[in-house]
């Protein structure tokens, strides 16, 4: 009967047990997805959503405002011709051009050029302004130049003319067709004005900074206008959008894709001007924008991860105490003395800890066995070590393999190469003992019996297994006499040779390391050299350069031999530099002979050396360019200063600080001319300016320091071909009527 009631006990326990555990598990579960989903939609989707809508708000407002901003500034300069050339009394200097030629009057002409410059004072960004009276063939050009032009020179003054339409009393030309006067990309408005005696054409040349000073213009942002006629009137900073620019219609707030990138569009059109006004905007800075409120919403997040875990935790440990109390109970009522997490969870427990000291254990071995390997290879006393790992091989040969494992983990591959040859390790014939020296430096020892009969087989199963990783083969050393120490050096010498060779396997006796010439003729090959950096001659520099590498590759030399040469031409490149007066760490922010040592390949050095090359040139350029306009400069104020005084070499050289024959030897190249010309020319143009003023020609000689008035008329006919007095009666006569 108790029996009974125990089985059924049992019986009852045994139903409920899994779905207790599994109802927990599922309610944990089922909060912590809730309570997850809850903060990723109320923190991040609504927040981003609503983040987006500010973003799209703040951005139509200020555009608008801008918008509005410009299209006032484009209203007040096509007023212009309303204001200025009105038929009023006030506008009379502005319009008697179109009644009758003021050519030869100089009152009217002030009085034009006197409203055109205060037009140009009102109006900051009206570049330039021209004018053309049909009436009279009068054109004014910019603000104060006037002309008579006939129909020949007409379009050479206003090239705009041919741009506009007969029929149309007013147009906008694009910005960048219009280039003179200005010799500016403008915006050119044009209005016919009506008169009794023809019409007056007005062109204002507006500049483009008219719009950009309004609105933000940068890679991210693009302002273009439009005329009523659709033709691109300002095509901002990103022209090129308009050949991927799908239709836009008036008046539009929108986002589309342009040239592969999204971007939110503002398109308005005015109807005082007709103009449309186009902003583009690249949707990847409302990313940027938003980067500093997605951290704040994942700081937010994560608080509300944290919350969970929390929340997780209580449940946990709620179900822990349900689960510790039953487990406790089963086990007294089982009979079975269990710690107080319950009989599974101690079984488990201990095959865990049995599992640990296991898996130490072979750690354990497999570290002692590599530290005894790595001794072998690293230690001149390794000879000893050996019994230690195969005493009972008997080795007679060794050679040593470096494999370079890139990025793998040295000690990783070392481990599955060692496992490849368990097989061979046991037939005992031939050993393979594998280690690592570095994180990416695998060493594989090949020890062989006297009669060296599976070398080569062992040769390339290596070789296969390394894959396409590079392989340094080493010499075949007797292991007396410390062979797997002296194999293990040889290896490492033939990886040096990598600078010169990147076949994938190199062997010591394949590149005839013993019988490489340590020495050279290569001196004169540098010589060479540098006599091309001394002429500036780049393209020979490296046209002697790359006959010199390969014959250092391929000449059989030694590599310390090559590194030495190639330092020997980083030092000449190094002297070149202190020669010219630079500096590398200026010049280059590294001291070229320490980082010629750093690289790693030969074919690495050429490109480097032909970079050094041109930086250096280009440095030296860069500087006598600046200190000749420096010494240009000073010395134009110099000759302006004492012009009317005697003017000597000397002079010059001693306030530039420099020496006579220095100077003379740079100022033609500098100047243009030589030293005689150029003062001869600078006198003689004071002497014009002398002429102008009405001084006579005897004391122009006197007071510029000619010997006599006649050795001046003399160089003044020379150089203008008439006399001094002939050119004061007709080119300057000319000039004042």
């Amino acid at each position: 009967m108790h029996g009974r009631k125990d089985d059924s006990r049992s019986s009852w326990r045994g139903r409920i047990r899994f779905p207790f555990l599994a109802g927990l598990l599922l309610v944990d579960l089922v909060a912590i997805i809730l309570l997850s989903l809850f903060n990723y939609r109320v923190f991040y989707i609504e927040s981003q959503k609503s983040y987006e809508e500010n973003f799209i708000s703040y951005e139509r407002n200020i555009t608008r405002m801008a918008f509005n901003n410009i299209e006032n500034q484009f209203l007040s300069y096509m007023r212009i011709p309303d204001f200025y050339f009105a038929a009023v009394p006030q506008n009379e200097a502005m319009l008697k051009a179109q009644k009758e030629s003021i050519i030869g009057d100089p009152e009217s002409i002030k009085a034009l050029t006197d409203v055109l410059f205060m037009i140009q004072g009102n109006y900051p960004y009206l570049y330039s302004m021209d004018i053309y009276y049909e009436g009279t063939g009068t054109v004014v050009t910019g603000f104060g130049n006037v002309h008579e032009a006939d129909e020949d020179k007409l379009l050479e003054f206003c090239p705009w003319l041919g741009m506009i339409d007969s029929a149309d009393q007013s147009c906008l030309i694009p910005m960048g067709v219009n280039s003179y006067p200005t010799q500016e990309p403008v915006m050119t408005y044009v209005r016919r004005i009506n008169s009794g005696s023809g019409s007056i054409y007005a062109a204002l040349h507006i500049n483009p900074r008219v719009a950009s000073v309004f609105i933000s213009e940068d890679a991210i942002h693009t302002l273009m206008i439009f005329a009523p006629d659709g033709r691109l009137i300002y095509p901002g900073r990103d022209g090129d959008l308009l050949s991927d620019m799908p239709s836009i219609a008036n008046d539009i707030e929108e986002k589309m894709n342009i040239s592969g990138e999204d971007r939110v569009v503002f398109s308005y059109a005015f109807p005082e001007t007709g103009l449309r006004y186009t902003y583009f905007i690249n949707y990847s800075l409302f990313r940027q924008l938003g980067m500093e409120q997605d951290r704040q919403l994942l700081a937010l997040f994560v608080v509300s991860i944290f919350l969970n875990i929390l929340v997780l935790s209580s449940l946990s440990y709620f179900n822990y105490c349900l689960y510790k109390r039953n487990i406790r109970r089963f086990s007294e009522d089982a009979g079975i003395p269990v710690s107080g997490e319950g009989v599974d969870a101690s079984l488990s427990s201990m095959a865990a800890q049995i599992m640990n000291l296991h898996h130490t254990a072979q750690s354990a071995k497999e570290l002692r066995m590599i530290n005894i390997v790595r001794g072998l290879v690293l230690s001149k006393d390794g000879e000893k070590a050996y019994p230690q790992v195969y005493g009972h091989f008997p080795g007679w040969y060794v050679r040593c393999f470096i494999i370079e494992a890139e990025g793998r983990e040295g000690d990783l591959m070392a481990n599955m190469l060692s496992e490849q040859f368990k097989a061979e390790n046991e037939e005992g014939s031939v050993g393979v003992l594998c280690t690592f020296i570095s994180p990416k430096n695998t060493v594989v020892l090949a020890v062989v019996d006297e009669e060296k009969h599976l070398l080569d087989e062992i040769t390339r199963k290596i070789i296969v297994l390394a894959g396409d990783l590079y392989v340094d083969e080493g010499k075949l050393l007797p292991l007396a006499g410390n062979g797997f120490h002296e194999s293990f050096l040889s290896a490492q010498e033939v990886a040096r040779y990598r600078f010169l060779l990147q076949a994938q396997v190199l062997s010591y006796d394949g590149l005839g390391i013993d019988g490489r010439k340590s020495s050279g003729s290569h001196s004169r090959a540098v010589e060479q050299l540098e006599k091309d950096l001394n002429s500036q001659q780049p393209e020979s520099f490296m046209a002697h350069l790359s006959p010199l590498l390969e014959d250092l590759r391929d000449g059989g030399f030694t590599i310390q031999y090559c590194i030495s040469v190639l330092s020997d031409i980083a030092v000449a490149a190094y002297g070149y530099m202190l020669r010219s007066q630079l500096d590398t760490w200026i010049v280059f922010g590294y001291d070229i002979r320490e980082y010629a040592k750093q690289i790693d390949s030969i074919d690495s050095y050429r490109e480097w050396m032909h970079q050094v090359i041109d930086t250096i040139y280009r440095s030296i350029r860069e500087r006598d360019e600046n200190v000749d306009s420096d010494i240009r400069q000073q010395i134009e104020l110099i000759i302006s200063k004492e012009i009317e005084n005697d003017i000597s070499l000397s002079l010059i050289a001693d306030r530039l600080g420099m020496k006579p024959y220095e100077l003379s030897r740079t100022f033609t190249k500098i100047m243009g001319k030589n030293y005689i010309d150029y003062i001869k020319d600078r006198k003689l143009l004071k002497a014009i300016e002398f002429l102008r003023g009405g001084m006579a020609v005897q004391d122009i000689a006197k007071r510029l320091g000619y010997r006599s008035p006649q050795y001046f008329i003399r160089i003044f006919k020379e150089n203008y071909g008439t006399t001094p007095y002939q050119y004061r009666k007709t080119v300057l006569d000319a000039e004042e009527r």
